[in-house]
């Protein structure tokens, strides 16, 4: 039987990636064909109290690593600061979709129904992996990658929502 956490949230992770790196693409044309320096889009906010397009992206991978150590059973990874470039950017989504590929869906299925904690602000929760992956990590996931879209659009990135979507509808 095929394991509900690799058939979804794998493939999701995967999916938003590329999407993401789409989407950052398009963003690096849009600067460069309007003449705005990178770091300008790098360090762009929709509003003051909200983390910029560099935190999103790092964010989002973060969150990945997460859900990957749960998996493995192993000490999440350092969650390390935002990146200052594109190039950054680009390779830490690249390792991800490396990580997410050589995910073994036999070990996602022997790992399902066993509980974790899972400390999430100042709470922690208890959690088996498809409750973790259904009620947080999905939904973390896609907050993060929807904000770096809605940064790009608000910084006139010529990007629709055929562009979010393609990814996930190929």
């Amino acid at each position: 039987m095929a394991s509900p956490f690799y058939s979804y949230t794998i493939d999701t992770f995967i999916r938003g990636l590329e999407t993401l790196e789409y989407i950052l693409r398009k963003g690096e044309q849009h600067a460069e064909e309007h003449n705005i320096p990178l770091s300008e889009l790098l360090h762009a906010r929709i509003t003051e109290d909200m983390q910029p397009l560099s935190f999103q992206v790092v964010t989002a991978t973060n969150n990945i690593g997460k859900a990957l150590a749960r998996l493995a059973s192993v000490d999440i990874p350092p969650q390390y600061p935002p990146d200052e470039t594109y190039e950054e950017l680009y390779s830490r989504i690249e390792k991800y979709l490396v990580d997410l590929r050589a995910v073994d869906a036999d070990m996602c299925a022997r790992r399902e129904g066993k509980t974790f904690d899972a400390p999430i602000g100042t709470q922690t929760y208890q959690y088996t992996l498809e409750e973790y992956s259904v009620r947080f990590s999905i939904p973390n996931f896609y907050f993060h990658l929807v904000t770096a879209y809605d940064i790009l659009r608000a910084k006139g990135v010529n990007i629709g929502k055929l562009d979010y979507l393609a990814q996930f509808t190929a």
